[in-house]
């Protein structure tokens, strides 16, 4: 019995700490966003939001809040061996799409609310001193 509780508890340790993001490879992150740049112009107002390199399949930022920025990777969590799929925001500003699945996201928590996705996607540290976007993990 003691040998079986210990088995039991070890499996469940395993399985709880498996990597959510099974299947996205973990690349690292470390980039800077000068806003001032004209390629990032349009990150000035709240709810807009940009892409750029980095991460697996490259990396949009929003931003959601006075001097606040979300950056996520636009690689879908569904079916994430799908080479075809890539998230794209949506011309309301306010959700991302993955063009192969048709999962939906929203940019400000980066959730799932439509489509077989079921968990968020991929959310990178950010930190922004006035004019630069650092985007890490």
């Amino acid at each position: 019995m003691r040998n079986f509780l210990f088995l039991l508890i070890s499996c469940l340790i395993v399985l709880g700490c498996r990597d959510q993001y099974e299947g996205i490879p973990d690349v690292n992150v470390d980039v800077y966003i000068n806003t001032l740049d004209p390629n990032y112009q349009q990150l000035a107002g709240i709810g807009s939001w940009a892409y750029t390199s980095g991460g697996s399949k490259g990396i949009i930022v929003f931003h959601y809040d006075f001097n606040k920025y979300a950056a996520y990777d636009r690689h879908c969590t569904y079916d994430s061996k799908n080479t075809c799929s890539k998230i794209g925001a949506d011309d309301n500003n306010i959700y991302a799409t993955d063009s192969c699945c048709g999962s939906k996201f929203q940019l400000l928590d980066g959730v799932p609310i439509q489509g077989p996705a079921s968990l968020p996607l991929k959310k990178y540290n950010t930190s922004f001193d006035g004019n630069i976007i650092h985007i890490w993990n």
